[in-house]
């Protein structure tokens, strides 16, 4: 009996301690993935165009890049997003049209604004100057010309990673804190611990946090625990135990704990001796035979119950699971659309105004028939901007693709009547002959990714002696293969296996590197594929297969 108390114990202790590493493991990984997302998508925009166009001292930030940040701070999932000069003063914001707009405000005395400065990112704690709210800021140095011309911010309130169901609800009966290099809890799913401190402090480090205005005039309090380093704490409002795991992120100077109960050791105690006992009164109690019928049934039942519960809970697992995927790629899409749909509507627009140019020049010179040729493609055109933002308000409202058995000369000649003036402007030379094969795709939706690439191909000739595009076709008894071939200086080897991947790009001021990942999924969705290498002649080459007619399932 003493021999199984002492087990029971020693099992549980052990049970509760890896129990405590994985649940901390888990919450590390997923605040880790969450940062290092954020990471990615500001420093992105300090690579893009319009926040180097808002900081240009010659030309004032316009409601252009309020609106262009808005977008992003929907489609990023972020609190706010917006723009500092090097002085501190916010030149652009997303919540320009709120009553606690930041435009005008001077956030110089922030450590994420100084940091980025002087380090060129960071990632920042404070309570929000205006919200009050807990905040966790990702800055990064918008750099002009090898020097930090602003900083771009990216604001994630702290609640949003308390209240994710998705990432929380595997650790139910775990507590987590989440604490700064004075032991001040940032974060917790316990709301009474937050924003109070599991150390003493000291009059220097509170004089410190004073000066830094991180805390504006809130008082750090002690928390209704302390922790100072030890595997276990007695937490008395709770009445309970805790094993305490720490960890280290590794994408902020910050460490979790991770606190998991250690009452149940004695529920589990009672239950295991109530059994030892009982086992003792049936061996003086019964014959052996009685014994073992007994001890087969009592086992078959425990099984069946066991059994039962397990798959209870492994159902219920698996339909979280499915919900949170879900709710994933629902959000991953409509952010993506919201970034891209400037570039994809920016394409038919430029291309009207030089049709517009052409048009004027040729009604001076009398030349009428050509003009009226060139107000029919600008009618094309009008047409094709409509179609774009009735496929966005399609993608919205979660509606079906229209795929439908569409030519392929004619898709082809449609993305490049929309590309048409960006290829002239670059004097880009566009050799094709594709057979007359139809081709098994939505056809908005196919031009969209036909002149993405045409646009990437553009961009990658740009410096190059030899501008010449190359568009051919093959195809067998199913299936269409097209190419889109350019002249550029080719694809890095090391970008080959990331360069479909969101937010992913080369370029220095041009777009976020959305395009390739929503046209690789569009492709994808025709049941399809897109993929890149290097052509054996130089220049980079993309690679479109497709069905020809409605598949087979």
């Amino acid at each position: 009996m003493v021999l199984t108390v002492q087990v029971t114990v020693q099992q549980q202790a052990q049970r509760a301690h890896q129990q405590a590493r994985v649940q901390g493991a888990h919450l590390s990984d997923y605040i880790d993935r969450q940062f290092s997302r954020y990471q990615r998508i500001v420093d992105s925009l300090s690579r893009s165009k319009a926040v180097h166009q808002a900081l240009d001292i010659k030309r004032a930030a316009s409601q252009d890049t309020d609106r262009y940040l808005h977008d992003m701070q929907l489609a990023s999932g972020a609190s706010d997003v917006y723009l500092l000069n090097t002085s501190g003063t916010v030149v652009a914001t997303s919540n320009w049209r709120l009553p606690y707009s930041y435009k005008g405000n001077n956030f110089a005395f922030r450590g994420y604004f100084r940091d980025a400065m002087r380090h060129h990112s960071a990632i920042d704690f404070a309570l929000g100057q205006r919200s009050r709210k807990r905040g966790f800021y990702f800055s990064q140095a918008v750099i002009v010309a090898g020097e930090a011309a602003g900083v771009i911010v990216v604001k994630v309130n702290a609640s949003q990673f308390e209240a994710d169901k998705a990432a929380l609800d595997s650790v139910q009966d775990t507590l987590f804190a989440l604490v700064n290099e004075n032991n001040v809890v940032l974060m917790s799913n316990a709301e009474p611990w937050r924003l109070t401190s599991l150390s003493p402090m000291t009059t220097p480090q509170r004089q410190q946090l004073k000066q830094s205005q991180q805390f504006l005039e809130r008082i750090i309090v002690p928390a209704p625990w302390q922790w100072q380093g030890q595997a276990q704490v007695y937490i008395a409002k709770r009445k309970r135990t805790f094993v305490i795991d720490d960890t280290a992120l590794a994408r902020a100077p910050y460490q979790l704990l991770t606190l998991v109960p250690r009452n149940y050791l004695n529920e589990t105690l009672v239950a295991r001796l109530g059994v030892t006992l009982m086992c003792l009164l049936v061996l003086i109690a019964l014959v052996e035979y009685l014994l073992v019928k007994v001890a087969g049934y009592r086992q078959l039942l425990y099984s069946e119950r066991s059994l039962a519960e397990q798959v209870k809970q492994r159902s219920q697992e698996l339909e979280q699971a499915q919900d949170a995927l879900v709710r994933t790629a629902k959000l991953a899409t409509i952010g993506q659309l919201s970034a891209s749909v400037n570039h994809e509507i920016n394409q038919p627009l430029s291309a009207m105004s030089a049709y517009i140019a052409a048009s004027k020049r040729l009604i001076a010179r009398g030349q009428y028939d050509k003009a009226l040729s060139n107000l029919q493609l600008i009618e094309q055109l009008v047409n094709r901007v409509h179609a774009i933002a009735a496929q966005l308000k399609s993608f919205s409202q979660k509606r079906e693709h229209k795929m439908q058995a569409t030519s392929l000369v004619q898709t082809i000649d449609n993305a490049l009547l929309v590309a048409g003036p960006q290829l002239k402007e670059y004097g880009v030379e566009v050799c094709y002959h594709p057979p007359n094969v139809t081709v098994w795709v939505d056809p908005y939706q196919f031009e969209q990714v036909l002149v993405n690439l045409f646009a990437n191909a553009c961009q990658a000739m740009e410096k190059q002696a030899v501008k010449r595009l190359r568009i051919e076709a093959d195809s067998d008894d199913e299936n269409v293969y097209l190419s889109i071939i350019d002249t550029g200086s080719g694809i890095e080897h090391h970008a080959l296996s990331s360069i479909f991947e969101p937010f992913y790009t080369t370029k220095s001021e041009h777009g976020l590197g959305l395009g390739l990942s929503i046209s690789k999924q569009i492709i994808e969705s025709f049941q399809g594929t897109l993929s890149a290498h290097n052509h054996p002649d130089g220049g980079a080459e993309f690679l479109i297969s497709l069905h020809q007619q409605e598949p087979q399932i």
